[in-house]
């Protein structure tokens, strides 16, 4: 018996359907060698705690050591979650809806979730909300014209501004893929929120606030642009950037002033440096990138990482690199390998990347050195040096993780796996082999891991998920 999706897909939108990618790289992993054989809080507390999505679809936020379990959401369902099948293509839905893909404010006291409520496809709704994080207390800031997902089990996309007040949420609607931007403050809580409003359509479509808080860098096809907004969220300027086919996120660098992104330049691709506030700059052809890249800057500012020779018809890359901003060094990380997406780590100075292990066929957590140059600091006093995965966890991802990193530059923006103080990573999936894996998870369904990043760090299953995030502080 097979369930059936109840909201299709957005055609054009380019979003990988995360089972059709696990099936790819369950495929080329068989044609390895060796495959086959045995806003609103205070900005100084601190948060601390994992949220995550369990199997019945609600919003649980727990510390990292597993206690202190919260139902953000209406309330625990009881039963094992039958009848609600992952990536939301149950045809019955729970009276307290299915929550998915939350994301933490910057200071911590919120969390946007999406939420689908309703007791069939027919009279489905969809929803962002804004809840309080210690209570959830909150409501919906954002609801679809149309009951349309970006992707399999995927209602929205969202990213915090960097001022927590406003949301930009990406969204399907019957004109296409399109980008809002909505108040983060629900619609009984004051001040009175502004209604959200379309600021552009498009497919593929990826964004970044600027630090600001008043800009996005918006990538819409082949087309790189800069919009300005006001208070009221109408678009003052559109700015042209570049047009290039060749990555996905654009990247503010953290003081605002510098944006990143590719574009044909020179003897072939590169990863170019502007400055959208100075328009009469030339822009810095940063370094040489081989076919589609990704790219985050590092929270200092001063180094970027890179990957490409993107593996095709799969979300891997085949090269990471550590750039200085100012081209002045540059240190590759990974070689001829497998590069499943990475993330800075909040203070700047590590960086963390899945890496495939080709041996059991399972991903693991390296932990790196965020230096750009060989400086004589080595990685022995971080997780992952020499053959030892963070936490000794290598796992197979649940659906909702595998599509997080597939597009890992966009997420990294807003669902950081690291703790705010880097001594852990979260992450959802089975420690089964991926050829075992049916459905996106085993019998015993997807758990939740916290790893710790010191070398020998220990592990802790959290729980059943989907999906889980560490608070911003």
């Amino acid at each position: 018996m097979h369930a059936r999706r109840v909201f299709p897909p957005v055609l054009g939108s380019r979003l990988l359907p995360a089972a059709a990618a696990l099936a790819y790289l369950i495929l080329a992993l068989g044609c390895l060698p060796g495959a086959g054989e045995t806003g609103s809080g205070n900005p100084a507390m601190s948060i601390n705690r994992i949220a995550y999505i369990d199997p019945d679809g609600q919003l649980v936020t727990v510390e990292p050591d597993g206690t202190d379990r919260r139902i953000l959401s209406t309330g625990a369902v009881a039963g094992s979650g039958a009848g609600r099948m992952a990536g939301m293509s149950a045809q019955t839905l729970s009276p307290d809806g299915l929550y998915s893909w939350p994301a933490w404010s910057p200071d911590g006291s919120r969390i946007a979730v999406s939420l689908i409520s309703g007791t069939s496809a027919s009279d489905a709704e969809m929803s962002v909300l804004s809840l309080e994080s210690a209570t959830g207390v909150g409501g919906p800031v954002f609801v679809n014209p149309a009951p349309l997902t970006i992707a399999d089990g995927t209602p929205h996309y969202v990213q915090w501004s960097p001022d927590g007040r406003r949301l930009g949420i990406t969204a399907a609607t019957p004109e296409g893929l399109t980008l809002f931007v909505a108040d983060a403050n629900p619609a009984d809580g004051p001040p009175v929120p502004r209604n959200p409003v379309a600021v552009h359509r498009g497919a593929p479509l990826y964004f970044d606030w600027a630090p600001d808080s008043q800009s996005l860098a918006v990538h819409s096809g082949d087309e790189v642009s800069v919009l300005r907004i006001d208070d009221a969220f109408e678009i003052l300027e559109v700015q042209p950037i570049a047009r290039s086919s060749s990555f996905r996120t654009p990247a503010w660098s953290p003081d605002g002033t510098q944006l990143a992104w590719s574009a044909p330049g020179g003897d072939g691709e590169a990863l170019w440096l502007g400055r959208p506030g100075e328009p009469g700059q030339p822009p810095l052809r940063l370094t040489e990138v081989t076919g589609n890249c990704a790219f985050l800057w590092s929270p200092s500012g001063d180094v970027i990482a890179v990957a490409d020779r993107q593996i095709e018809g799969s979300p891997a890359f085949q090269n990471l690199r550590l750039i200085a901003s100012d081209g002045s060094s540059e240190r590759t990380v990974k070689e001829d390998d497998w590069v499943l997406g990475f993330f800075w780590e909040p203070g700047g100075s590590r960086l963390a990347w899945v890496a495939l292990n080709t041996d059991d066929r399972t991903m693991e957590w390296r932990v790196t050195n965020g230096n750009s140059a060989d400086s004589g600091v080595d990685d022995s006093d971080v997780a992952a040096a020499g053959d030892a995965p963070a936490g000794g966890l290598r796992f197979s991802p649940s659906g909702a993780t595998f599509l997080m990193l597939a597009f890992f530059d966009q997420y990294a923006r807003s669902h950081s796996p690291w703790a705010p103080d880097g001594a852990g990573l979260v992450v959802a999936g089975t420690q089964q082999y991926l050829s075992h894996r049916r459905n996106g998870s085993n019998p015993s369904g997807s758990r939740i891991y916290a790893a710790e990043t010191a070398p020998n760090g220990a592990l802790t299953e959290i729980g059943g998920g989907s999906l889980a995030v560490w608070s911003t502080r």
